[in-house]
């Protein structure tokens, strides 16, 4: 039965003009008809972010709105709580931050971007990062054969004392051939139209095109790119506001994209976003970052086997476990500690 419905999937990313799908896994029982990779059509080089009223007839973006009596201050951590951007969509609790888990300097909350359906949301979590450092890894698929002075895939052992969290990076190399680099290791270079999470040696964070940030990439630890950022500077790509998501990957006949990640800065620098769209389209996975403060946005990984984020405790043996999951999915409890990662991924370190 599985090879049947795997076939009919390559048989509709055929028919569509499309690569067949590539696999790093199975897929998750329960999710037969999501898309396995996408991307794999370079976009043309995008324009300027721009406004909804840049664009006729396109719908206006959500507000960022708090609740009436928070004076918590923007950029502090945790977050302002934040009204529900649709009350018809709206259940208990949306907005509002709460601890994930507790004791750490994470907050997560949920958002249902849509205007009548409760059944598409958005999980945000908020990252201190007063109080962590982000580094970036490569996975052992990314480096095309390349020879490299560190363990691919793996957090490296001198750091496992400090690590919090894990999360997943973007597509693979084929497709898109989005930029990667971590140190004078250039795995894929970096193209224009890329939205780049550029971690600096000052430990601070930026996320731009990388037209915004090419005069300072001496100065770069690592990099990430993805598709043309979903949010810049506080607009939402054009694009998204005409109806245009191919770039991320947004629509493939006869195949739906389940799940789909992204990553967030605030505008001070000192939060950072990471979020897991269910049933959620692009455009919806931007306006729900936008609202939750995220002033620079890009989607990373797509589909629900690549999708994760990971909470790790120290394990009796010194090595870190799995102790929470941001979204339930497909994981391993050690890996990317002791089981290296075919995928690149980001993670926390306590500072």
């Amino acid at each position: 039965m599985l090879l049947v419905r795997h076939l009919a999937v390559l048989a509709v990313a055929c028919s569509a003009g499309q690569p067949a799908p590539t696999s790093g896994g199975p897929s998750a029982p329960g999710k037969p008809n999501e898309a396995n990779r996408s991307g794999s059509e370079l976009p043309a080089a995008a324009p300027p972010p721009a406004t909804s009223s840049s664009v006729p007839g396109a719908p206006t973006p959500l507000k960022l709105e708090a609740p009436p009596g928070d004076s918590r201050p923007a950029g502090n951590f945790p977050p302002k709580d934040i009204a529900p951007p649709h009350p018809r969509s709206a259940v208990a609790d949306d907005g509002k931050w709460q601890p994930f888990p507790p004791g750490a300097p994470f907050a997560k909350t949920v958002i249902h971007p849509h205007e009548t359906s409760r059944f598409i949301a958005v999980t945000i979590l908020a990252v201190d990062l007063a109080s962590v450092s982000l580094r970036f890894m490569p996975g052992t698929e990314d480096l095309g054969g390349q020879q490299v002075p560190f363990s691919a895939g793996l957090v490296p052992a001198a750091e496992n004392p400090r690590l919090l969290a894990v999360f997943n990076g973007g597509f693979q190399p084929r497709h898109g051939r989005w930029g990667m680099k971590v140190g004078e290791w250039a795995i894929v270079p970096p193209r224009d139209p890329g939205c780049t999470l550029a971690l600096f040696a000052d430990g601070s964070l930026r996320l731009r095109s990388w037209p915004a940030l090419a005069a300072s990439v001496a100065e770069m630890r690592a990099f990430r790119q993805t598709p043309p950022c979903l949010v810049e500077e506080g607009a939402l790509h054009p694009d998204l506001l005409a109806g245009r998501d191919k770039a991320w990957a947004g629509h493939t006949p006869g195949i739906v994209t389940r799940r789909r990640s992204a990553v967030g800065l605030d505008e001070h620098g000192g939060l950072l976003f990471y979020a897991i769209g269910v049933e959620a389209t692009p455009r919806l996975l931007a306006e729900a970052l936008r609202v939750a403060g995220a002033r620079n946005a890009a989607e990373l990984d797509i589909n629900w086997n690549w999708t994760r984020f990971l909470v790790f405790e120290q394990g009796s043996e010194g090595t870190p476990r799995v102790a929470a999951a941001l979204v339930p999915g497909e994981f391993s409890k050690t890996g990317y500690v002791s089981r290296p990662s075919e995928r690149d991924f980001f993670y926390l370190l306590r500072k």
